[in-house]
């Protein structure tokens, strides 16, 4: 989308990648620069050209649409034709009230001394903090965002630690690096008891939003949703399983297929072996096969221990049957994200579940992504 001021000293267009449309949990999800500037601080798919003819001269732009706590402002100095790339400061708390894509205006102003100020008005498509937008195609453009999918595992929201307190976690104090695979099973299996426990399910709910062929999003609920309403689909349970682990100091990732989802873990330092977890299975305990006669009911943990077992060989199958399409030919249906990697990467936290912006720097407390890529991740 491109709106073109008349010929002269100055002109502006407004371009938008998907064309009209806004996601701000993309934007939300970056670092802000340490000089805290505005003008290229956004993640790119809103861009502000300016054309220039004549004298150098100083402008500023106005950047405002509904959902921002105060318009954008940029002041430049423009002797050439510049790409502006803006970051807007939303509102969380008004993002966090969205139920859907919202149709809006979105106004930019460009102004500079001896000139009328040029004001354009566009509408675009604002889409709500659940919606990841992973893929675009459009013409030439092939832009993969799958990494933003770690934006959503956020180890600091305070749901998880009202899920460790239910795993029997102490999460009083900085808890030790886990050592070896058999504590990171462990606390992978205490996070699973803490789900049992809460009552957390799984919904056949799918995730797909938009598949394509120019926009590929899917909806990924904030943590509070997913712990309030006590039910999960497939990439829901992923990415608060891995939210868990990463508080736990144990190293995550989400593997996605089409139309599913489940989370893995390494359980080695080298990053080298891994277990997997298929989420559909939240909720087994409920779902267990009766005690045998005269036995009497069998306790919840080993309920919960059972369905945790059960989760670990369909996450193992399930791997088996699709790594050969996780070699980077396969995007956007096939995805292996690791949080480590991710956060190595600038993906922040959301962080909308706590009032302010302290996830924006990196919290993940599990070991730091190495550079090697792992050779495998069968155990």
């Amino acid at each position: 989308m491109a709106l073109v001021a008349p010929a002269g000293a100055l002109s502006l267009d407004i371009e938008t990648t998907p064309s009209g449309d806004l996601f701000p949990a993309l934007e939300l999800s970056q670092p802000r620069t340490a000089d805290g500037g505005e003008a290229h601080a956004g993640n790119g798919l809103l861009r502000l050209r300016v054309g220039h003819s004549g004298q150098p001269r100083d402008a500023r732009l106005t950047v405002s649409t509904p959902g921002l706590t105060t318009a954008t402002v940029i002041d430049t100095h423009i002797d050439e034709d510049i790409v502006l790339r803006p970051r807007l400061k939303w509102d969380i708390g008004a993002l966090r009230g969205m139920q859907g894509v919202r149709r809006q205006a979105l106004q930019v102003v460009l102004s500079s001394p001896g000139m009328d100020p040029i004001i354009r008005t566009v509408e675009i498509r604002l889409h709500p903090l659940d919606e990841a937008l992973y893929f675009v195609r459009e013409g030439n453009n092939r832009i993969d965002l799958g990494w933003s999918f770690a934006a959503w595992v956020d180890p600091q929201d305070p749901v998880i630690d009202e899920l460790l307190q239910l795993a029997g976690i102490d999460i009083t104090g900085m808890m030790r690096m886990p050592s070896n695979r058999a504590d990171r099973l462990a606390r992978a299996r205490a996070i699973w008891f803490g789900l049992e426990r809460h009552g957390l399910r799984y919904a056949d709910d799918s995730a797909g939003i938009s598949q394509g062929p120019v926009v590929y999003s899917q909806r990924v609920r904030l943590l509070s949703s997913t712990w309030d309403e006590r039910v999960a689909n497939c990439l829901d349970g992923s990415v608060l399983i891995a939210s868990a682990l990463e508080r736990l100091g144990v190293g995550s990732f989400l593997v996605l297929v089409p139309g599913h989802a489940f989370v893995g873990f390494y359980t080695d330092d080298a990053r080298h072996e891994a277990e997997f977890l298929e989420t559909t299975l939240l909720g087994f305990a409920g779902q267990a096969r009766p005690a045998p006669s005269g036995s009497g009911a069998r306790p919840a943990r080993q309920r919960a221990i059972e369905g945790f077992e059960a989760a670990r060989r369909a996450g193992r199958d399930r791997y088996r049957r699709i790594a050969p399409r996780l070699d980077g030919r396969h995007r956007p249906d096939y995805a292996l994200i690791d949080i480590s990697k991710a956060r190595a990467y600038g993906i922040m936290p959301l962080a909308v579940g706590r009032g302010d912006r302290a996830g924006s720097a990196p919290v993940a407390l599990s070991a730091p992504h190495r550079p090697q890529r792992p050779t495998s991740h069968i155990p």
